[in-house]
């Protein structure tokens, strides 16, 4: 930090030619990211309830209210309109929520996670003191329920099911955890942060959605991202609770607030007021109509990409897609080599162990994709092109 100030003008420019070259790769050949190119409007109503801290509803009355009615349609999406909940920062701090209601409730210390779960419940169970169990996948990359029943013991605090898994879209059989749940009486919570969002507009559009939200009695807690693909600004974050009467044993009362006496279980205390305006004008403005066509469009830029891939002898599926996530690999390259050579040609997309994963949003286009194409399958031939691009990534 300088001793004097610098011109405000000044600043800014500068500001805007770093984060513009962000602005740039996110938008147009980052197709690795889960994460959206948030609405205009969105953005406005972000600023709008960017001093509120819904942490403090005595204070912030209005935002505090807003936040309800978010939860309340979030709810609703997912089969259960009067859900308990709070907007959080995202799914690694919705995940913690839930396990740590799962743990308190239970007063045990072991977790049953698939294979495909996301980084965030071994981060959880390092902060709570949790034991993790792995189950494995069958073939088609859902969790093994047979291995998460054996797995059940006395000790068993929770299990997890994934509705939208990170590497690939899958959807577990949410349906036979939740009669195993209610069988076994243990917890079970349902990480759809992307899903979430996806997978209820696609049942309305006519496509086969496995059953996955609070219509199963066993389902007791559900983590959807609203800045995945709600559109909303980062960070927006949902964590919901079928009941009220599971997050009393991670209810703080915080005596010395304006409002006197609130309770909350939340990680942190203070929570931004921006993304509960943006989520909630986002909600009203697209309505589920919005929301709908959105998940079509993208369902379509991905059917796209599968055709182009399937028609291409040096490309191959990991899997057909349930929603827009999709796994390709190079037939006679190593995920790494394939990798490398994408990224040489410009492309920022996610590698796994067994692929390269896409995800088809919003902000993406029919010539980006056709162009995406075009590059796989240079990139999967032995006789790989001097490339056009170079990004330093």
């Amino acid at each position: 930090m300088n001793e004097k100030g610098e011109r405000p003008s000044k600043v800014l420019e500068e500001l805007a030619r770093i984060i513009e070259e962000d602005v740039k790769r996110f938008s147009f050949r980052a197709l690795g990211s889960m994460c959206c190119r948030p609405l205009p409007i969105s953005k406005i109503a972000y600023l709008m309830g960017i001093e509120g801290n819904v942490g403090d509803p005595g204070v912030w009355r209005g935002i505090a209210r807003l936040e309800k009615e978010v939860i309340r349609c979030l709810g609703g999406l997912l089969s259960n309109p009067k859900a308990v909940g709070v907007i959080v920062s995202g799914g690694t701090e919705a995940n913690i929520v839930a396990l740590w209601a799962a743990r308190n409730k239970s007063k045990k210390r072991e977790v049953i996670v698939p294979a495909s779960c996301h980084i965030s419940f071994y981060k959880a169970a390092d902060l709570l003191g949790l034991k993790i169990v792995r189950a494995p996948l069958k073939g088609d990359f859902t969790v093994d329920v047979d291995y998460v029943r054996r797995s059940i013991t006395r000790n068993t605090a929770a299990i997890i099911g994934v509705a939208g898994t990170t590497a690939l879209g899958a959807v577990d059989p949410i349906e036979e955890l939740s009669e195993l749940a209610l069988e076994k009486d243990v917890y079970l919570h349902v990480d759809a942060a992307f899903g979430g969002m996806v997978l209820p507009f696609l049942r309305e559009l006519g496509y086969k959605v496995p059953e996955f939200d609070f219509k199963l009695e066993g389902v007791c807690s559900i983590t959807v991202d609203p800045h995945k693909m709600g559109l909303a600004p980062i960070p927006a974050g949902g964590i919901l609770f079928r009941e009220h009467d599971i997050v009393e044993s991670i209810a703080f009362r915080t005596p010395y607030l304006a409002g006197g006496g609130v309770k909350s279980f939340t990680i942190t205390g203070t929570r931004p007021g921006g993304p509960i305006t943006a989520v909630w004008t986002l909600m009203r403005v697209l309505g589920k109509e919005g929301y709908r066509e959105i998940v079509r469009e993208c369902m379509e830029l991905t059917e796209l990409l599968v055709e182009g891939i399937e028609q291409d002898d040096h490309l191959e599926l990991l899997m057909r897609p349930v929603m827009n996530i999709v796994g390709v690999k190079a037939r006679r390259l190593s995920v790494r080599e394939f990798s490398k050579r994408m990224r040489r040609l410009g492309w920022l997309l996610s590698d796994f162990p067994t692929h390269l994963r896409i995800v088809l949003m919003p902000h993406h286009t029919e010539d980006l994709i056709n162009e995406l194409l075009r590059d796989l399958k240079v990139a999967a031939t032995k006789e790989f092109v001097k490339p056009r691009v170079t990004l330093n990534v």
